[in-house]
């Protein structure tokens, strides 16, 4: 057996070794009403929610720039090939006559 330490009232009780292997880390509560407590608290006050708002900031003004440079390429590059296939089009076009 495996001591745990109830979250809920602190108090110290033992849990079967199959069952802590799966706790991974967490402490179980030692009774149905003190487990019933726990999930109280728990709709009550949800775990916070990720920031979503703010952006992401590269941590120095050279990563920024690194960031910036690689969206532009990025950028060029499909604008590249695109001009390259409509040019390949008209290339077609203007060597095999419609007809």
């Amino acid at each position: 057996m495996v001591v745990h330490t109830c979250p809920i009232c602190t108090r110290r009780h033992e849990v079967r070794e199959a069952r802590a292997t799966v706790a991974y880390g967490r402490q179980f509560t030692c009774s149905p009403e003190c487990e019933s407590e726990r999930r109280r608290r728990r709709r009550h006050y949800p775990a916070r929610p990720l920031v979503v708002g703010e952006p992401k900031r590269a941590a120095s003004g050279l990563q920024r720039l690194r960031a910036y440079a690689a969206k532009s390429l990025h950028m060029w590059v499909i604008s590249a090939t695109g001009a390259d296939l409509v040019r390949a089009a008209g290339w077609m076009r203007s060597t095999h006559p419609f007809g």
